[in-house]
């Protein structure tokens, strides 16, 4: 069944889009969060416990508010990325992308011909879809959203975001900050200049950018621009329990 993506829709629209993460591991979990008017909804595979038998529900939760299911994966694995989507994830988040070539091999995974060479078969996004009419339909609902978080990747901005049909270039401040050298610094001031830096460059180069957004610099990042806003909604959940309990105090 043919059904747009949200995420897609407001890139295309120069609309921000605000998407949750958290330790999802339910289609209970996942359409909860989906009914909240949000965006979309980025469900943890390679830090959670997310395996292949969960993905069809867990996207379908998504489908039912007409929210992204977005998944972050493993890997660059050709085989990887092609079966996320048969499953029914609308958007991929490939982690540790450090070069144009590997950019340039997840598009090929992603996408069928003529831009890729994914693996042909019907996915669960394309029941009720007239086959002469799915390819196209596939390349074009499917998001793909690559991590920039390691100093390899920073040097190689310039020629990695030349690649075509990358949604999304998402700077990630943790294992950034690794990368550095800096994970245990107090002091943020090193890490903000490289993740400015890097946002920026993006920008410039009329590509879309996302990163991680908390209660300290959501502000700054609206104002910037920022196309992808990803939220832990942990955090609300730390906010709101230092708050009551600052309340009974």
């Amino acid at each position: 069944m043919i059904r747009p993506n949200k995420i897609k829709e407001n890139l295309k629209l120069n609309k921000q889009s605000i998407v949750l993460s958290g330790y999802f591991d339910s289609p209970n979990q996942v359409e909860f969060i989906s009914s909240l008017n949000v965006d979309g909804v980025w469900i943890e595979g390679e830090h959670g416990p997310i395996d292949f038998s969960d993905i069809p529900n867990i996207s379908r939760a998504c489908d039912i508010y007409g929210v992204t299911s977005i998944f972050r994966i493993t890997s660059h694995d050709y085989g990887l990325i092609y079966r996320y989507l048969d499953l029914g994830a609308q958007g991929l988040v490939i982690p540790h992308v450090r070069t144009k070539e590997e950019a340039m091999s997840i598009v090929n995974a992603a996408k069928y011909h003529p831009i890729g060479e994914r693996g042909m078969f019907t996915s669960r996004r394309g029941l009720g879809v007239p086959k002469n009419k799915y390819i196209d339909y596939a390349n074009e609902d499917s998001l793909i959203i690559v991590i920039i978080e390691d100093l390899k990747a920073i040097s190689n901005l310039d020629e990695i975001i030349k690649v075509e049909n990358i949604d999304v270039f998402f700077v990630a401040p943790n294992d950034l900050a690794q990368s550095m050298g800096i994970a245990n610094s107090k002091s943020k001031d090193k890490l903000n200049q490289e993740i400015y830096k890097a946002i920026q460059k993006i920008q410039d180069a009329n590509r879309k950018v996302g990163t991680l957004a908390n209660s300290n610099n959501i502000d700054s990042y609206i104002a910037m621009g920022i196309d992808l806003l990803l939220y832990d909604t942990n955090q609300f959940v730390r906010d709101g329990i230092a708050d009551l309990k600052n309340k009974i105090k």
